[in-house]
């Protein structure tokens, strides 16, 4: 096959992977189409068959070996979605909690289920502190 066809659609897939939003597929091979593309140019490989192959083999390598990291490196997730950092975070009491109590508070702009492990009431509207997520339970206290 010409070189230029491999070099052609190359860039027509690592374009189409742009437009795609990051399952980075595409982009190897695309990457492996521009590697064969370059190798019959130079004239290395001249056989379509081996041109198939090569093209066949650099794609799959590069995707088992690198779309992981990849996808890691430019996809991290975000810590903010985890439950676990609603500690440390301040909320409002949505009704009045009593000492080691059950109540409602608003942290993030949702609405939780808290246990009030301090030693006074939190009232409705008041700042609270979430010390612990336990479950779907905060445990919070005064601000």
């Amino acid at each position: 096959m010409a070189w230029w066809v491999w070099i052609v659609g190359g860039v027509l897939l690592c374009l189409a992977e742009m437009a795609t939003p990051g399952a980075f597929y595409l982009l190897f091979f695309g990457v492996a189409a521009l590697v064969v593309g370059v190798l019959a140019w130079v004239g290395l490989v001249e056989t379509t068959w081996v041109q198939f192959l090569l093209f066949s083999v650099v794609s799959i390598a590069s995707l088992v070996l690198f779309r992981r990291m990849l996808t890691e490196k430019l996809n991290p997730d975000e810590p903010a979605t985890k439950i676990n950092t609603l500690e440390g975070e301040s909320g409002t009491a949505l009704e009045d909690i009593p000492a080691d109590g059950t109540g409602k508070v608003e942290v993030r702009g949702t609405s939780w289920n808290a246990v009030n492990k301090g030693d006074t009431l939190i009232e409705k509207g008041q700042a609270c502190l979430v010390e612990r997520v336990e479950g779907v339970s905060l445990w919070v206290r005064s601000a």
